[in-house]
């Protein structure tokens, strides 16, 4: 699967995983040494502590690695906005409750939904992509289905 990403979000996260592979985790491993030398392990907190918070950092370094492996910058993309597609923005109206609400389409990495930012793999995000200003479209999301009119799509123009 492709890695799509803006370079902002790149960026942050190589500095992630810089400070976990040269601070953090050089740290953890002599704080687990440490209390390792300190004698009986079943019954060691402090070398457990170490030895999970060991295991936590090597699973966000593992994470975070699968984001910025191969990366394809979302700023790179030929973007129209004509389109919903990954790298813009679009508004939409409920057709229930005739709300507003605006969702800038990304990659995973970069999703934050309290911000509105989904991932192009976000059940909100698969319904709306490919529509067009005017359309309207039924979309299935964890609370049921909703029905949305898009009013605008703009290209993303950063983060």
């Amino acid at each position: 699967m492709d890695n799509y990403i803006t370079k902002k979000r790149y960026d942050a996260l190589m500095q992630e995983v810089k400070h976990i592979r040269e601070v953090e985790l050089p740290e953890v491993s002599k704080a687990k040494l440490l209390a390792a030398e300190e004698g009986d392990l079943k019954e060691n907190g402090g070398y457990h502590a170490a030895k999970e918070r060991m295991e936590l950092l090597m699973k966000k370094l593992e994470d975070y690695e699968g984001f910025v492996t191969g990366p394809k910058f979302i700023d790179d993309i030929a973007i129209k906005g004509d389109v919903v597609t990954l790298g813009t923005v679009v508004r939409v109206q409920d057709l229930q409750n005739n709300s507003e609400s605006e969702y800038c389409i990304l990659g995973s990495a970069d999703a934050d939904p309290d911000k509105n930012i989904i991932s192009f793999q976000a059940p909100i995000a698969r319904g709306l992509i490919r529509k067009r200003v005017g359309d309207q479209c039924d979309v299935q999301t964890p609370r049921g289905t909703k029905r949305y009119k898009i009013l605008e799509i703009k290209r993303f123009s950063g983060a």
